[in-house]
């Protein structure tokens, strides 16, 4: 056993959240785990370099269940594809207590864009930037990409209105609203009212429904998600 890959190995044994980590040893990728500072607190986060970088690095914000399989599987395709991939354990800056007042959505807003910096300050341009999340994290990835962040493009996927009141955008960057068809958590006249929202005030938004789709997707499901983001960060990032 490499040295490398007893590190990932206790790393995901210490660490529930990483349990992913420790099948991609053969992936044409290399994994490891990190912590930056988020307004002084640490924040753990998985991070997956491309053997073969096509220059543009992604951050993913999990949803409200924490860090599990599914995204760090999404991780490992961008990875595979040539992105950088990180995905911040978001919730070391605060803890969810359901009801998420402004200050704690503040914070998770701001791990987004200081791993967004992260990635700017390992080499990846600010141009080929860009940012995603999964239902509460769909809100976080996206409203803080329109904030006070350098990220170049984001997505939201399975989000809407439902999940919290979008605040007015301050930058214009492209986003992609992936919407699943049949979401009984969050509805989908929400997803439309916040796409309806955004495009009122002048960003650029891609709007894409996964047919057939709940809340909770199945594995072909999240492909039709990485194949649609996938698309859309290499239009707008590459």
């Amino acid at each position: 056993m490499t040295r490398t890959r007893r590190q990932l190995l206790v790393a995901a044994a210490a660490t529930p959240w990483l349990a992913g980590l420790a099948h991609a040893q053969d992936a044409p990728f290399s994994v490891e785990t990190l912590t930056f500072r988020s307004r002084r607190k640490d924040i753990r986060a998985a991070l997956y370099r491309p053997t073969e970088p096509n220059g543009a690095g992604v951050v993913f914000m999990h949803g409200a269940g924490g860090i599990g399989p599914p995204y760090l599987t999404l991780a490992e395709r961008f990875a595979a594809e040539g992105f950088m991939a990180m995905v911040p354990a978001y919730y070391d800056a605060a803890a969810d207590d359901g009801v998420r007042p402004e200050p704690m959505m503040d914070a998770w807003r701001t791990v987004g864009s200081n791993a967004v910096n992260w990635l700017i300050a390992d080499g990846i341009d600010r141009r080929r930037t860009g940012i995603m999340g999964y239902s509460l994290g769909s809100y976080v990835a996206v409203d803080g990409a329109l904030g006070n962040s350098r990220a170049a493009a984001a997505i939201g996927v399975a989000g809407g209105w439902d999940v919290y009141v979008p605040r007015p955008p301050r930058r214009r960057i492209p986003v992609l609203v992936i919407q699943s068809e049949n979401d009984s958590h969050v509805s989908p006249e929400s997803t439309r009212r916040w796409v309806d929202f955004l495009r009122r005030a002048d960003v650029p938004v891609q709007h894409e429904v996964v047919r057939g789709a709940g809340h909770i997707y199945t594995p072909d499901q999240w492909l039709d998600v990485q194949r649609l983001a996938s698309d859309f960060f290499r239009r707008t990032l590459l």
